[in-house]
């Protein structure tokens, strides 16, 4: 069934054995990251007894080693050889997050206390987003070379309804761990899951194949992220991107917090934390697939624009929702609207984007986004301990309503995706 539905979008041989292994790859890794790095951990740190400063003092360290990462690597990815060995080593080399939170759920409670717990977490946040970094950079170059622009819209789509769907089993799956193992057992089984999927994850990318056709060489003359960040900074595409790039990080930093405030202001159980994971892979799958039928038909100006003004209605749900289910219902329409957002940006990127260029402008690009969120997630943290989630919540939605407007006037200037013919009889053994 799925070959059929690769032969309606490519037939190119080599490309669909890259759609297939990329996107098992993608939808492995989309299904289990939740599970150790969303909800899940959020409600970890809570039972942990965790302050939402301290929760966001380890995201915050986490953004800012991706940033750091970012910026020394901005002239490697796109020269670096080898690229799928070194994809698939990150990805399963991610595992170890995962199994140092498995030990933390396994000590004596004794040893479960903040001031344990905190400083092992960062070195693993640390470790996660360095890894994460790298990770990203690779892709970007690795994608742009391996499914052809004009079907990019439709693979994203495959890969949302795909994770979402695994993504629902291991979410019901953690949900029943965590409602009848409690915790910290139930927590324990849903780190083990997320720690096999990434070395399944890491296995299953090996099998892709570069397209000659879709490569126009490299970047730069030079891996100096200097020299590459001079020639990403200089280009048109930059400065018009600029602005909004930056404004979406500012506006994540509220939205992090989501089922912190639930269980403080609402009293939700461990449970919850299984349930909106499953809604975030649900709402991951509802998003990606949308873009599919409309970022190629109406341009990914508007449906930025559309899904920034959503985030901005569920921001304000989430922080006023009198019940439980109110809750989880604006915490929906929160995830399908970043499922929507996050999957859009790339792809619109890589349409007026050099590519030549694409490895070095994303690590800027993903540079400038986590150094801003970062900050906003501290702060937002802090904020959230003095002030409550009513104000600090308000604040990130107006965020989101202006960077809508932003992009909108950002990509209503780019182009839209046509597919890129390659030979048949270019194969690659």
């Amino acid at each position: 069934m799925f070959d059929k539905l690769l032969n309606k979008i490519t037939n190119h041989p080599v490309e669909k054995r890259n759609m297939r292994s990329l996107a098992m790859n993608m939808i492995v890794k989309s299904a289990d990251m939740p599970l150790f790095a969303g909800t899940e951990l959020q409600a970890f740190q809570v039972k942990l007894g965790l302050a939402t400063s301290q929760i966001g003092m380890i995201a915050s360290f986490g953004q800012i080693v991706s940033a750091i990462s970012y910026c020394l690597l901005i002239g490697v990815a796109d020269r670096i050889s080898n690229r799928v060995r070194v994809y698939s080593m990150l990805t399963a080399a991610m595992a170890f997050y995962p199994v140092l939170l498995i030990i933390i759920s396994l000590a004596p409670e004794s040893l479960r206390r903040p001031d344990v717990v905190v400083p092992v977490m960062l070195f693993g946040a640390v470790v996660e987003c360095a890894l994460i970094s790298f990770m990203a950079l690779i892709f970007s170059a690795l994608f742009v070379r391996s499914i052809s622009p004009g079907i990019q819209g439709k693979f994203t789509s495959i890969i949302g309804v795909g994770g979402g769907l695994l993504g629902l089993g291991c979410g019901y799956i953690s949900s029943n761990a965590l409602l009848y193992l409690g915790y910290p057992h139930g927590f324990t089984a849903a780190f083990v899951m997320g720690a096999i999927l990434l070395v399944v994850a890491g296995i299953i990318v090996r099998n892709i194949k570069e397209i000659p056709e879709l490569s126009t060489g490299e970047g730069s003359n030079s891996i100096s992220p200097i020299k590459a960040f001079k020639s990403v900074v200089r280009t048109p595409e930059f400065k018009l991107l600029l602005l909004p790039n930056t404004m979406r990080g500012l506006g994540a930093g509220a939205g992090y917090f989501a089922m912190a405030v639930g269980m403080k202001q609402l009293g939700l159980g461990v449970e919850f934390a299984g349930y909106t994971t499953m809604l975030i892979f649900l709402g991951g799958m509802i998003g990606t697939a949308a873009i599919g039928f409309t970022v190629d038909r109406y341009g990914s100006g508007k449906v930025l624009l559309f899904s920034n003004l959503c985030t901005a209605i569920s921001l304000m749900g989430v922080a006023l929702a009198p019940s439980a289910w109110i809750f989880l219902i604006f915490f929906f329409t929160m995830n399908i609207s970043f499922a929507c957002e996050g999957a859009t940006i790339p792809l619109a990127h890589n349409t007026i984007v050099p590519q030549q260029i694409i490895g070095a402008f994303s690590a800027i690009r993903l540079l400038l986004l986590n150094g801003v969120w970062a900050i906003a997630i501290a702060v937002n943290g802090y904020l959230l301990n003095i002030f409550g989630s009513v104000l600090v919540f308000s604040i990130s939605a107006c965020i989101y309503a202006v960077t809508g407007i932003l992009w909108l006037y950002a990509f209503n200037k780019g182009h839209k995706p046509q597919p890129v013919i390659v030979p048949v009889q270019s194969e690659i053994v």
